[in-house]
């Protein structure tokens, strides 16, 4: 299972959320890569078996600038069935609360991927519930693969 984690995170807390996945898969036996979006080719993630984005939402429900080339690129992309999941934190102070990760949820099925588990939004720092939430989505994402 090669599985690659592409994160962005403005305050360090998707960073966390990425690393901590990206430990679960790995103690599942899963080969991970874990990367920042600004550093990720939308045009080699079909060379995965699976991809999971971790975002943030930025400002009024935006993408964050330094994903934006990444979202963009996947417009073009042809996922060839590359199984996918989103996650992020937000604050659900917000009104657009985590409308980042509908954004590239819609994106990546618009560029034929297949969503192997519902997306993940999270209040912030991530409570115990919210980790139980994280490893389901992990082993949603292991369960396609085999």
């Amino acid at each position: 299972m090669k599985i690659l984690i592409t994160y962005t995170s403005m305050t360090g807390r998707n960073e966390k959320i990425a690393k901590y996945l990206a430990d679960y898969l790995e103690k599942n036996d899963a080969d991970v890569a874990l990367e920042q979006i600004i550093d990720t080719d939308a045009y080699e993630l079909s060379e995965y078996d699976a991809v999971i984005v971790d975002t943030y939402t930025y400002n009024d429900g935006e993408v964050p600038e330094e994903a934006q080339d990444f979202y963009e690129d996947l417009a073009d992309v042809d996922l060839e069935r590359t199984k996918f999941t989103v996650l992020g934190s937000s604050s659900k102070g917000h009104i657009h609360f985590g409308r980042a990760v509908d954004y590239f949820t819609m994106r990546l099925n618009s560029s034929n991927g297949e969503q192997v588990a519902d997306s993940v939004k999270i209040d912030q720092d991530p409570d115990e519930d919210d980790l139980k939430r994280v490893r389901t989505l992990g082993d949603y994402v292991m369960k396609s693969l085999k």
